[in-house]
């Protein structure tokens, strides 16, 4: 699903300076295979995705944090009530090795339970072998967790209950474009969506999302929005934190040195101004 700043931006009509076709994409080896090859010049993606992705060539910038957190939960068929239980069950994820998948890894190793990671996709193709029985549990984000709720699936772990300081998806960018007014214009639109989210009732929003497709997780996303697009580095930190506890942290690469704030403070200025 779109974060909350762009359907906001573009639900306001702030985006109408700037061309930008939304592009969905199935996996963030998509995201990546896409960003490669010069045929999307941002993403919106787990932040831990830059470690694996910068490591493989690409050459990116963290531009801003465009959900507070990501509310996410460990769901799993209504017989597994606990994280033990999740002992030899499969457990899908988008790649094993780097975004929301760590996060997982990081929660069943200190719980001692070791499963069988099913590499499936996107939370939208997660979520649908959740339901049809491919695997026994997943990460899921609103308004999919909602959705797998409604139907009968448990939500074994609060995930942000666990790690409070869990940062919200990143908008990462080709760093070709850093300097191109439409990544200006751009981000000066987000700015103004959050700006008019922050003076809008809650009840509004939400109704918002909902026509947006959010559904039943309308209400969690609104709360979960961002209130600035400013890169949160606390959630650097404890992504930097739970690679390094599971031995995956590349040698080199460092989240803060790939974090570009001043895309962003242009942006903020233009939007002031009314640009």
């Amino acid at each position: 699903m779109p974060p909350v700043s762009y359907l906001l931006a573009a639900e306001l009509g702030f985006l109408r300076s700037v061309e930008v076709v939304p592009t969905r994409t199935t996996s963030s080896a998509e995201q990546l295979r896409a960003l490669l090859a010069g045929e999307q010049d941002m993403v919106v993606t787990a932040i831990d995705n830059l470690f694996e992705w910068t490591r493989a060539g690409a050459n990116l910038r963290l531009m801003a944090q465009v959900e507070a957190t990501t509310p996410l939960g460990i769901h799993a068929g209504g017989e597994v009530k606990t994280l033990a239980e999740l002992a030899g069950r499969r457990f899908a994820v988008d790649a094993p090795d780097n975004g929301f998948a760590l996060i997982a890894q990081r929660l069943l190793r200190d719980a001692g339970v070791e499963v069988d990671f099913v590499v499936v996709g996107g939370v939208r193709e997660r979520l649908d072998a959740l339901l049809d029985g491919q695997v026994d549990a997943t990460l899921l984000g609103p308004p999919f967790s909602k959705l797998a709720e409604k139907a009968g699936f448990t939500r074994v772990v609060d995930v942000n209950a666990l790690l409070p300081d869990l940062p919200g998806q990143g908008l990462v960018v080709r760093a070709e474009i850093l300097e191109s007014q439409e990544l200006e214009r751009y981000l000066s639109a987000l700015v103004r969506g959050v700006a008019a989210g922050e003076s809008m009732a809650d009840a509004e929003g939400i109704a918002l999302l909902e026509r947006c497709g959010y559904q039943a997780g309308a209400a969690s996303a609104w709360e979960s929005r961002a209130r600035t697009l400013e890169v949160d580095h606390r959630g650097l930190e404890l992504l930097t934190q739970i690679r390094g506890s599971l031995d995956m942290l590349p040698k080199g690469i460092a989240l803060e040195t790939l974090c570009d704030a001043e895309p962003l403070i242009r942006a903020a200025g233009s939007a002031a101004v009314g640009n």
